[in-house]
């Protein structure tokens, strides 16, 4: 207990609340480890399946895998509602990392034993992301249970903040294990990863956390979302914002191959950058506790789209490096910063089904985005692919503003009407 105090008198002030929550205290470690196993899998997913395909169909297969690793997510929550979102947030962390450390576990033991081939490889990983979007969702309706209003972006940020962590450090991780012992071991240590978020949330007691709710029907939320423009308006910005990001995932690489030697170092710098920029800014929105969150929302958006674009246009690893670090302290942020504006908004018996489908609208937007960004290079090349995706989300964040203007314009004029309405009534 004398360690825990000591770290938080070292923190900001909104996360030393948060922390102050034995709940969401005892939660921390859990999730900052499986973020560590995940962000070995970017590796260890992609580099098994290289291992199991025939050399012909390598990338039909790594495709296939890396596709099967997310987007079943959001098949599970479309499907899954009727079942699912009436349990609380402990019980959908619970489930899912269960699921992923079983079936993470089943990978590396049917390889080793050479059973494993690529067909069995892939559905095994479908199988394994069917609750993810659930997973996600508890982890969000966790904080949201656990911390008063004014302390969730805080909170957060601060898992927020282990998530981009886990970016840096496991993919580097993953290359030294998949060195030493194989890429099934990478897997094996993802599986590992969950199992101890699962032992973490079966001690958490879920003190004010809410026990059971009314399960909430997909149609239910679709209502909830047409009722609430700003709900709507949100889900929409997000999805085209992450649509826009998915060709710089394969733009920047591109670019690096055609204008810097295809150097692989150079790649790493750039990612690096951006992660270290995305680590510090998560970390540091948590510390605002009154941030406006439509306005910054939208100025994330915009401020994404500008830092990418000296990138696109002199085309060096120094414009790289400052551009992708100062677009991950800018980028970082917007997941936090739109998870408490959801939570802010939406009814709170619907938090649970509502965040789990929106991470099942957002888990297919960054894949379609990458998909989009083969005939963008194609006509555009890659420069030319970074400077469309950087002008159009800066478009996207002044239509957004527009459009937010119009929306509270309107609900201003309404406002005074309300009163005499109801006094008709009585």
């Amino acid at each position: 207990m004398t360690g825990v105090r000591r770290i938080q008198r070292v923190l900001p002030q909104g996360y030393t609340r948060c922390l102050a929550n034995p709940d969401f205290r005892r939660l921390q470690p859990g999730f900052l480890v499986s973020f560590l196993g995940d962000g070995m899998s970017v590796v260890g997913v992609a580099w098994l399946a290289v291992e199991l395909a025939a050399p012909a169909d390598r990338s039909l297969v790594v495709g296939l895998a890396v596709a099967a690793y997310s987007l079943p997510a959001a098949i599970g929550s479309l499907t899954l509602g009727r079942w699912l979102s009436g349990r609380n947030a402990r019980s959908l962390i619970l489930l899912n990392a269960l699921l992923r450390a079983a079936l993470f576990a089943l990978i590396p033991a049917l390889y080793w034993t050479g059973l494993l081939d690529a067909a069995t490889y892939i559905a095994l990983l479908a199988l394994s992301s069917v609750l993810h979007a659930w997973g996600i969702a508890g982890r969000q309706t966790f904080v949201a249970e656990t911390l008063p209003a004014e302390d969730r972006l805080a909170g957060h940020s601060l898992v927020g903040s282990q998530e981009q962590l886990s970016f840096i450090t496991g993919p580097p991780l993953a290359g030294l294990v998949s060195a030493a012992f194989g890429p099934a071991a990478v897997l094996a240590g993802d599986a590992v990863s969950y199992l101890y978020l699962a032992l973490v949330t079966a001690r958490v007691r879920g003190d004010g956390t809410v026990e059971r709710r009314p399960a909430v029907p997909l149609r239910r939320s679709g209502r909830t979302l047409a009722r609430h423009p700003e709900l709507m308006g949100l889900l929409a910005l997000t999805f085209v914002f992450y649509l826009l990001y998915g060709p710089i995932e394969v733009a920047v690489p591109v670019l690096v191959a055609e204008r810097m030697g295809g150097d692989p170092t150079a790649l790493g710098w750039i990612w690096g950058a951006f992660g270290v920029g995305a680590v510090t800014g998560t970390w540091v929105t948590g510390t605002l506790r009154r941030l406006p969150l439509w306005p910054t929302a939208l100025a994330i958006v915009a401020g994404w789209g500008l830092a990418i674009l000296p990138f696109a246009h002199f085309g060096t690893l120094a414009a790289g490096i400052a551009g992708f670090g100062l677009g991950g302290l800018i980028y970082a942020p917007y997941g936090p910063v739109t998870i408490t504006l959801l939570q802010r908004k939406a009814p709170i018996e619907e938090l649970v089904s509502l965040s789990a489908f929106r991470s099942a609208v957002l888990v297919i937007a960054t894949p379609l985005g990458a998909v989009l960004a083969g005939p963008l290079i194609g006509a555009l090349g890659a420069a030319g692919t970074i400077r469309l995706s950087g002008q159009t989300t800066v478009g996207l964040a002044v239509l957004g503003a527009v459009l937010v203007l119009l929306v509270r314009r309107h609900q201003h004029v309404r406002e005074p009407q309300e009163p005499l309405l109801g006094a008709e009534r009585r």
